[in-house]
C-alpha cells in the first residue's frame, strides 16, 4: 500500500481517505489495523519530534533548541500480531543531543504492547490522564501534551470511521453472530446502554467483525437498522444466523432475512433452563440437555428432546416450558456440515470475545460519549479477531453449508414438541 503519511500528521487522513475510496483500493481489515498501527507510531514520534525541538513542523519559535532541525528518516521495522510494519523513524541534527523516541525505542524488533494498548488510544473523547496510563507500558512517562493526544485521537477515530462505511459486497458469509455487550455510555447517565455487535465467519473460513452500533435495550427496531444498514452497504444474507433468544433479535432476523435460518444458542439454553431447575438435580438436568445437543447426529437428538419432555414435564414444569421455548432453532445446527458443529451452535466466539472487551473497558469505567465506546469495542474485538484460528472450509465443506441451508429453508424444522407436553 502506498505511503501518504510523510512525516506530518495532518497529512493522516489522506491515508483514511484512500482507504475509503473502494473502487480503487481493496483493503482488508488486517491491512486496516498494520495503518492504524503505523499511523499511532509515526504520530506519536513526530509529536515527540515537536516538543525535542519545542516547535512544529515548518513552524517558528523562541523556545526552539537552537540550531536543530530535521533530517529526514530512515525505515525501522517492527512485528506486531497483524503483520510487519515499516516505519519511518524520524531524525533530527544539529541538536547537540540524540533524538530517542519513547514510543519505539532503540532496537526494539517486536511489539505486543503496542496491540494490547490500541483500543485504549482508539477512544476519542479519554482525558488526558486516561491516555497517558494507557500509552505507559508503551511510552513510560510520556510528556506529551493535551493537544498532542487529542490530534492522535482524532486520526484514530478516522480509521475506525472509515470501517464503519465500508462497502461489504465481497464479503461472503456463510455464518452470521449477532449478540449485544452492555456498557457504561454517557458521563452523568445511570445505568449501561448495548452495543449491537454482528461478526461472521466467511467462505474462506475466517472470521469477520461485520459492524456495531448502539442499540437502547436490544430493540426490535436497533437490530433491524444495523441489519439494513449492512444490506444498504452490499452485504449478501449468510447461510445461517446464530443468536441467543432476544425476542427483539429474533423479530427483526425473521423480518430482514425471513427464509435464512436461524440458530438459537444453545448455551443460552441451557442456561435459561438450568436457572430452574433446583440445584441438586441441575448436574442430572444438564446430561439429559447433552445427550440433545451434543448427540450423533438430528434423529439422536430428536429422540432425545422428546424423551426430555416425557421425563419432566410434569417436576420440572417451569424448565420444561422453557426448554420448549422456541427449541426447534436450538437443533438447525445438525443440518450443516459436522465439523462446524461445535462453532455455530453457540455465541461463545463471540461471548469470548465480550470478556475481553469487559476487561478492557473496566479501566475506563463509563465513557464519555457514544464515539469512544464504538470506537474501544470496535478496536478490541478487531484485535481478538486476529488471534482466530479460523475453521475448515474446503469446497465439499462450502457445498454442504449451501445444502444444509437451502434444505431448511424448504423443510424447516418442526418437531411439535409442545403437543406431547401438553398431553
Amino acid at each position: 500500500m502506498k505511503t501518504l503519511y510523510h512525516h506530518d500528521p495532518e497529512l493522516a487522513r489522506e491515508i483514511f481517505e484512500n482507504l475509503g475510496k473502494q473502487e480503487r483500493v481493496r483493503c482488508s481489515l488486517d491491512e486496516l489495523a498494520r495503518e492504524g498501527a503505523r499511523l499511532l507510531l509515526e504520530t506519536m514520534m513526530q509529536l515527540e519530534v515537536e516538543e525535542f525541538l519545542g516547535r512544529a513542523r515548518y513552524e517558528r519559535n523562541a523556545d526552539r533548541v537552537a540550531g536543530a532541525y530535521r533530517n529526514g528518516s530512515r525505515r525501522r521495522s517492527l512485528k506486531i500480531p497483524q503483520g510487519d510494519l515499516l516505519l519511518d523513524y524520524p531524525k533530527v541534527a544539529g541538536a547537540g543531543r540524540s533524538f530517542r523516541s519513547k514510543a519505539f525505542p532503540a532496537y526494539q524488533r517486536k511489539s505486543d504492547a503496542l496491540s494490547q494498548l490500541l483500543p485504549l488510544c482508539y477512544a476519542e473523547g479519554l482525558s488526558t490522564r486516561d491516555f497517558r496510563r494507557a500509552l505507559k507500558p508503551l511510552m513510560g512517562e510520556t510528556g506529551l501534551s493535551r493537544s498532542s493526544i487529542s490530534r492522535a485521537n482524532r486520526l484514530l477515530y478516522e480509521a475506525y470511521a472509515n470501517w464503519r462505511k465500508r462497502d461489504l459486497s465481497t464479503l461472503d458469509l456463510l455464518y452470521l453472530f449477532l449478540d449485544g455487550v452492555s456498557q457504561k455510555v454517557r458521563i452523568g447517565q445511570k445505568g449501561s446502554d448495548t452495543i449491537l455487535v454482528a461478526h461472521g465467519i466467511t467462505a474462506t473460513g475466517e472470521r469477520a467483525l461485520v459492524g456495531l452500533a448502539l442499540g437502547p435495550r436490544e430493540s426490535a427496531d436497533s437490530w433491524q437498522a444495523l441489519v439494513e444498514d449492512f444490506q444498504d452497504r452490499g452485504l449478501r444474507a449468510p447461510m445461517l444466523v446464530i443468536s441467543d433468544g432476544g425476542q427483539g433479535l429474533i423479530k427483526a432476523v425473521e423480518t430482514v432475512w425471513p427464509e435464512i435460518p436461524r440458530q438459537r444458542c444453545i448455551a443460552h439454553k441451557i442456561r435459561n433452563v438450568l436457572n430452574r431447575v433446583p440445584k441438586k438435580r441441575q448436574a442430572e438436568v444438564k446430561r439429559a440437555l447433552g445427550r440433545i445437543f451434543h448427540a450423533t447426529g438430528l434423529a439422536e437428538a430428536q429422540k432425545a428432546a422428546r424423551d426430555f419432555v416425557r421425563r419432566y414435564q410434569h417436576d420440572l414444569t417451569t424448565a420444561a416450558e422453557v426448554f420448549l421455548d422456541d427449541f426447534d432453532a436450538c437443533l438447525t445446527f445438525y443440518r450443516f456440515p459436522e465439523v462446524h458443529w461445535k462453532r455455530i451452535r453457540t455465541s461463545n466466539v463471540i461471548e469470548r470475545a465480550f470478556r475481553e472487551v469487559r476487561r478492557r473497558t473496566d479501566v475506563i469505567g463509563r465513557f464519555p460519549n457514544e464515539r469512544s465506546a464504538l470506537v474501544v469495542v470496535f478496536a478490541t474485538l478487531e484485535q481478538d479477531r486476529l488471534n482466530w484460528r479460523g475453521i475448515r472450509v474446503n469446497p465439499a465443506i462450502l457445498a454442504q453449508v449451501r445444502a444444509g441451508s437451502e434444505d431448511c429453508r424448504k423443510s424447516p424444522l418442526q418437531l411439535n414438541l409442545l403437543k406431547e407436553f401438553v398431553a
